[in-house]
């Protein structure tokens, strides 16, 4: 007797797997509160995570681009001053202050 042919998988993935590992004790509480809402693991862990992102509004990520924008202005300026103070004050050649700048403070 001829066998039916097998279903095949998809092709084309709908969406792509993100694996973790994660502690027991993490694990634990995820299968309680999966059990509670009915839910597989994989299903709430993909909602929770869908939801932290659909919660974060635009102006956070606007304040978290123009902060990085500041800390990075700050930490150019901090090697500029450590290139005028070796150079000023300690009398380095200019060449190995920018260079020990670069190391210290760019890398």
């Amino acid at each position: 007797m001829r066998q039916p042919p097998k279903k095949s998988r998809s092709k084309m993935p709908t969406s792509n797997t993100i694996a973790f590992r994660a502690p027991e004790e993490l694990l634990t509480l995820l299968d309680a509160a999966a059990k509670k809402l009915n839910v597989t693991r994989g299903e709430l862990v993909r909602a929770i995570v869908a939801t932290h992102f659909e919660s974060q509004p635009a102006a956070i990520v606007d304040d978290l681009a123009k902060l990085l924008a500041k800390t990075s202005m700050i930490h150019r300026n901090q090697a500029r001053l450590l290139v005028t103070l070796l150079t000023a004050i300690g009398k380095s050649p200019l060449e190995e202050a920018k260079e020990i700048a670069r190391a210290s403070l760019l890398s």
